[in-house]
């Protein structure tokens, strides 16, 4: 189980560490964290955080997402921009909750918006140039008690793919990743519920409110589609991680000495 932090004013803000890799070992706490947006942290959260030992904070999300709900800043964190998709993003690959909710009431299909989503993780060379960028990151987190918590808008497609990486490149075993990408719905639950209360008070029609569920739910045909087209391009998930992303066999070793115990 997921370890939640005593966060107030954040959803799906939770550890990755403590789970038990293939051979044994676990992955460390207080080392990377992952979360929905922090843009409603208050004093008390935001100095538990920096008491916790977050030194950098990854923002994946939109230029769009970022400037209207910025993080608030965690006293001492470097905060870093690193938008998963193109600053223009493309008409069938955005993950900001805002502009799929607009392609919906065009008549978009979410489950499709979504599908394309985590198509694009795979295929396009900008994500996962950006997704690099990420790893160099996290190969730089080596600091005792130093943590790094990474999130975009719901914490559940940029950050839950991250997430999927991080856990490969750590030796978790597949179960154990998808268990961890699907909590996402234990912990959005309320998130969801609010917004379909908002959607019926504002007359939206029942196809747009099974949409909602689509947009902000983590399932497992997201995923499938994600590893259907790293099977289709590259083979295996570790190829994916060598050749698409570029993380080297020497980088993995030192990422498994940083975050393993």
């Amino acid at each position: 189980m997921p370890k939640l932090l005593a966060v107030r004013h954040a959803e799906n803000l939770r550890e990755l560490g403590g789970y038990e890799t293939k051979d044994g070992r676990k992955v460390a706490h207080r080392k990377l964290i992952r979360s929905a947006s922090i843009n409603h942290l208050d004093t008390q959260d935001k100095n538990y955080l920096s008491e916790y030992g977050i030194k950098k904070v990854v923002d994946f999300r939109s230029l769009e997402e970022r400037n209207a709900q910025p993080d608030q800043e965690i006293p001492e964190a470097k905060n870093i921009f690193l938008p998963i998709f193109p600053i223009k993003e493309t008409e069938t690959a955005s993950a900001s909750p805002k502009k799929m909710m607009q392609r919906m009431q065009d008549g978009e299909d979410a489950l499709q918006q979504m599908v394309e989503v985590y198509k694009h993780f795979v295929t396009d060379t900008h994500v996962r140039g950006q997704y690099r960028k990420f790893f160099d990151l996290v190969l730089d987190n080596e600091g005792t008690d130093e943590s790094l918590l990474f999130h975009c808008t719901a914490g559940k497609d940029r950050t839950g793919f991250a997430a999927i990486l991080l856990l490969n490149c750590l030796d978790v075993d597949s179960e154990t990743i998808v268990q961890d990408y699907m909590a996402t719905n234990r912990y959005l639950k309320k998130v969801i519920q609010e917004m379909y209360k908002k959607a019926e008070l504002a007359g939206l029609p029942a196809e747009s409110l099974h949409g909602i569920e689509d947009m902000m739910s983590a399932k497992e045909v997201y995923l499938q589609t994600s590893f259907e087209q790293i099977k289709e391009h590259y083979g295996t998930v570790a190829q994916f991680i060598h050749e698409g992303i570029g993380v080297s066999a020497p980088e993995i070793k030192d990422l498994q000495k940083i975050y393993l115990l």
